[in-house]
């Protein structure tokens, strides 16, 4: 894949997570009404530059595997839920990679299986 040409014709968007966290979270939570603003948006703009039809956008998140990563398991698992609301509406594939720690996974198995149930397929290594 010619990476260069994919931003240039606005078929690959990269953001910074903090920046993009920024937009939408309120008091260490997400804004439902922003966060689905500022993903309705990219993700409709991604579909513009798509090159078939149906366009087809697929996203990685990170959003969420880095507030559960700071701590803020509720808002990770909000964050999700939205992403799922946003990936029916708008027919998206939604990627995300959780990096999990061995505290994380004995400490915290509850946030981990909240984060499980919003997503249609999960694959653990």
């Amino acid at each position: 894949m010619d990476v260069a040409s994919a931003i240039e014709q606005g078929r690959y968007v990269s953001l910074d997570v903090a920046d993009t966290l920024s937009t939408f979270m309120v008091n260490d939570l997400p804004d439902a009404a922003r966060c689905l603003k500022v993903a309705g948006d990219l993700v409709m703009e991604a579909a513009k530059a798509a090159q078939r039809e149906p366009p087809r956008v697929a996203v990685c998140g990170e959003c969420a595997p880095i507030l559960w990563a700071q701590g803020k398991a509720d808002a990770a698992v909000q964050v999700e839920h939205l992403w799922d609301e946003i990936a029916r509406k708008h027919e998206v594939d939604i990627l995300c990679g959780y990096v999990l720690n061995s505290f994380q996974c004995e400490q915290e198995s509850h946030v981990h299986e909240r984060i499980c149930a919003e997503h249609s397929a999960v694959y653990s290594c």
